[in-house]
């Protein structure tokens, strides 16, 4: 086994949350991602392909697809539709190369999940090409693995935007949010989500307190900040609102 693989393989346990110490790269993509730095993600994303290229492993690919759609959330924050699609169809192929290589790998129907919900709105019709699919691949990586934190995210994801008809379930989004937050504490992300499903019922205190929390556990990541403008923009207009009430 070469060095880039001996490498790789070391980053690939601290991305799922194995390692005690994150290696520098892992650590750069992350922070990328939070800023919004997508020319740092560009830089990680032609390494990651060249050790696919390399060795064609398990390991290459998930992190490939990983850092994939860390990319779709900065491309995301900068407003670049086209960078964004091309990241989720990349991430898309690689998660799937990683699915063909291990079928029980969670993490692999995981972000293909992810990604596929990423691509949806991006493209004409993807709603109905890519929903019920990535819905299918959330629900597997549960299945393949019941304490995969991230896939309870991204299927509440699915659960809190997809239309009542099809399937949709605010309240089961939440639960499977506060499955995530029950498996990993640690993480931020599902303080997000919560905090949007609380903007969107209306409830601005709940929603200020999810995304205080969230602010507080990663206090570098933009989405939470784009929240919180949300939050404190819809808390403005609320205020104005029962101020023209009361005249």
């Amino acid at each position: 086994m070469n060095i880039a693989l001996v490498l790789l393989l070391s980053s690939l346990l601290n991305v799922f949350g194995f390692g005690v110490n994150e290696n520098p790269s892992v650590i750069a993509a992350r922070r990328a991602r939070d800023h919004g730095d997508t020319n740092t993600l560009k830089h990680e994303i032609e390494n990651a392909e060249k050790i696919v290229k390399e060795t064609k492993a398990l390991e290459a690919y998930l992190r490939l697809a990983l850092l994939q759609d860390w990319m779709c959330e900065a491309a995301e924050a900068g407003k670049d539709k086209q960078l964004q699609r091309h990241a989720a169809e990349a991430g898309v192929a690689a998660a799937e190369a990683a699915i063909r290589i291990n079928p029980a790998s969670s993490q692999a129907h995981q972000l293909l999940a992810d990604l596929l919900g990423q691509l949806a709105p991006l493209v004409m019709g993807g709603g109905m090409k890519y929903g019920q699919r990535s819905t299918n691949e959330a629900d597997k990586a549960i299945e393949l693995d019941p304490r995969n934190a991230d896939a309870y995210i991204t299927r509440g994801i699915s659960y809190l935007y997809t239309p009542e008809v099809f399937g949709g379930d605010k309240k089961k989004a939440v639960e499977c949010f506060t499955k995530a937050l029950h498996l990993a504490p640690g993480l931020d992300t599902p303080h997000i989500w919560l905090a949007l499903f609380n903007l969107e019922a209306g409830t601005l205190d709940e929603a200020l307190g999810e995304i205080n929390e969230a602010r507080r556990l990663n206090p570098e990541r933009g989405f939470s900040q784009e929240v919180l403008r949300e939050i404190s923009s819809a808390d403005k207009k609320n205020v104005k609102r029962g101020a023209k009430d009361k005249l």
